[in-house]
This record gives C-alpha cells, structure tokens and sequence, in this order.
C-alpha cells in the first residue's frame, strides 16, 4: 500500500469551489482597480465611495455563484422533480422582476416624458410595440 501525499495546491485544484470562489474573488477585485483608477481624481470620489462599490461587486458576484451552488446543491438532494421546480420558480422570478422592472420603468418614462420631455424624438417603451415602430421610422426619416 503506497503512501501518497497530496499537496494543498493538489488539493484545491480537486475542489471546482474553491477555485471558482477564488477565480471570483479576483474577477471582482480586478474589476473594481480599474474603476477606481477609471474615476480616481472625480470629484466626488471618496475611499468610503470606492469601498462600496467593492462590496457591491464582490457581493453580486459571490452572492450570485452562492445562490448558484445552492441551486445545484437543492437540485441535486431533491431529484429530478425538485431540479425542475427549482428551474420553473427561478424563471417564474425572474419572469415577474422583468414584468414589474419594466411596467414601472415604462411608467416613470411616461410621466418624465410627459412633464420634462421636450425633445423632438418620440419617446420609446418597453411596452409599446408602435412606440418602437414610431422611433424607427422617425430614426430613418431623419438620415
């Protein structure tokens, strides 16, 4: 029987998890030094600005590949039949945030275009198959 010593590194690259929080981690770090050197010196930039966008990024990120694993994890204890309720209820979700994002998006661009808006562009919803119309033919009248 051989005695086989495995080392960390061995160890980690075994583990996808690790790896991808890691790989995470420093997509979000490297991500967050280039907006920092992108709007150091603006004039409302602050150390506790930056800090929050660094949290808000290595938050989504890992917060998003926890829920992420989680899924998988609940997937995977539960079988087939909770793999697929799981996949309905998070487009269900995510169908529902796009519907009410949208309704209530379309409806401040209504109210805005209807007080503030004074330009000549006719004003685009998400809503509204003719306003796309509308904007496209007014876009090609224009060249």
């Amino acid at each position: 029987m051989e005695n086989e010593i495995t080392s960390p590194m061995r160890t980690m690259q075994n583990k996808i998890t690790v790896i991808e929080a890691l790989e995470l981690s420093l997509l979000g770090f490297v991500l967050w030094i280039l907006i920092s050197l992108i709007t150091i010196g603006a004039p409302d930039v602050e150390l506790a600005n930056l800090l929050v966008v660094f949290i808000l990024i290595e938050g989504g990120l890992i917060g998003s590949w926890l829920i992420y694993n989680l899924y998988i994890l609940l997937a995977r204890a539960g079988g087939t039949i909770v793999d697929v309720a799981l996949w309905i209820t998070a487009t269900i979700l995510t169908a529902s945030y796009t519907f009410w994002a949208w309704t209530i998006l379309d409806a401040n661009r209504w109210i805005v275009a209807k007080l503030f808006y004074r330009g000549e562009a006719p004003v685009e919803f998400a809503w509204s198959a003719r306003s796309k119309q509308v904007r496209k033919a007014w876009e090609a009248a224009r060249k």
